[in-house]
């Protein structure tokens, strides 16, 4: 029952279409460069960005519901053109074959909106926040554990080889033309050595992470090895990574980050260089709470000449003790003046509203890929979902 021609059940003003004309509009050259010329015509790039950017706003990221919606929904469906469209293997091999090039796409909606008059780099916000990981704790195992589940699977690994040298010496095991590209080893072992190749790779991953503070109690998961546990907003205590953005002005992403560290101290040097990279200028003034708060972030930023003002302590709250060392305690002064505490009462509002439309008005509250690499571009490509949605819709009140 779906109409002949899509764009006539479409008003001009529907938000697919602002979407459509605005990926139209981007430079996705990285993208289109990972294509032969030669060979079979692969789905464009630029209508798969379409179809994940669009799906993005409307809270779905399963290319199985992406390639579901592609037979009945009418703006995926103006989106695709008339023509063939993806299955679902393509859609979401697309995001994952694309996930270093959707930093590019985030710098291109960047280029678009400012183009369009918006992203005043005056003063920008830095803000993370934490996103479930894709495992549980149930996937976990803590080191102690691991040191007794390798001990184990050796000991199996060695029965079964010892057993094997008892059936050689009685007949011929040499592989002959059927065989399956095992080498001759029987199933039961082969999935014993993977286990005790992924448990000793999560071990030492572990190991190395934790360094001194290794305890027998700490924990790894075997679904997501490079999730940390983490305290959510909710006061969960769960694997998550740690999104970064850095926000405008007038609330548009000009930067994103995502790293597996708890804190957030160590990411803002290279969010205030990034927002740098991607708009090429730096920010005139840097609000960021006081979980950016270190010396040596003060200090050099101090030196490359960067305005900042860094909360020492919660909103509306008194520091629990008395700034130390002399980059806090300048700051400390700073946040007296009556111009920087009207500047840094704006921090909240423009870095949490982002968080709060990407979390609840996008439906992104946990991260769908795995790996510290694909999730970067996952993210990346949810940061500039928003900014288009954020386009949209000054198109719309405009």
């Amino acid at each position: 029952m779906l109409p002949a021609f899509v764009e006539d059940a479409l008003e001009p003003s529907d938000p697919v279409v602002f979407i459509s004309d605005a990926v139209d509009a981007l430079d996705l050259m990285p993208l289109e460069a990972r294509y032969a010329v030669l060979g079979e015509h692969a789905y464009h790039p630029r209508l798969l960005v379409k179809l994940w950017l669009y799906a993005a706003i409307q809270g779905v990221y399963s290319g199985r519901e992406i390639a579901r919606r592609l037979r009945r929904d009418l703006a995926l469906r103006y989106l695709a053109g008339g023509g063939p469209t993806p299955d679902f293997r393509t859609i979401n091999r697309f995001r994952v074959r694309h996930r270093a090039d959707f930093a590019w796409v985030l710098r291109e909606t960047v280029r678009l909106a400012r183009g369009a008059g918006l992203v005043h780099l005056g003063v920008v916000t830095i803000d993370g926040t934490k996103v479930r990981a894709h495992t549980s704790r149930h996937k976990a195992m803590s080191h102690g554990r691991m040191v007794a589940e390798e001990a184990q699977l050796e000991r199996e690994c060695a029965a079964i080889l010892a057993q094997m040298d008892d059936v050689n010496a009685a007949e011929d095991t040499a592989p002959g033309d059927d065989d399956d590209g095992s080498g001759g080893l029987p199933a039961e072992l082969r999935s014993r050595a993977q286990r005790l190749a992924k448990l000793r790779a999560v071990r030492a991953q572990l190991e190395a992470e934790r360094g001194d503070r290794l305890t027998p109690q700490s924990q790894k998961s075997f679904a997501d090895p490079d999730a940390q546990m983490m305290r959510t907003s909710d006061g969960a205590l769960t694997y998550a990574y740690n999104a970064q953005a850095a926000v405008s002005a007038d609330g548009l992403i000009v930067a994103s980050g995502l790293t597996t560290a708890v804190r957030d101290m160590g990411e803002r040097v290279p969010m205030v260089t990034a927002v740098a990279a991607t708009t090429g200028a730096p920010p005139g003034l840097v609000l960021a709470d006081n979980g950016y708060l270190t010396e040596a972030n003060l200090a050099m930023l101090r030196e490359a000449g960067q305005r900042c003002l860094v909360g020492l302590g919660r909103e509306g709250k008194a520091p629990h003790r008395w700034p130390q060392g002399p980059e806090t305690q300048r700051m400390h002064r700073l946040l007296r003046l009556p111009w920087a505490r009207m500047l840094y009462a704006r921090r909240k509002t423009h870095a949490e509203r982002p968080y709060a439309e990407i979390k609840w008005a996008m439906g992104w509250r946990r991260v769908r890929l795995r790996g510290t690499a694909k999730v970067r571009g996952e993210w990346d490509l949810v940061c500039a979902a928003f900014n288009v949605r954020r386009l949209c819709a000054y198109a719309a009140a405009g």
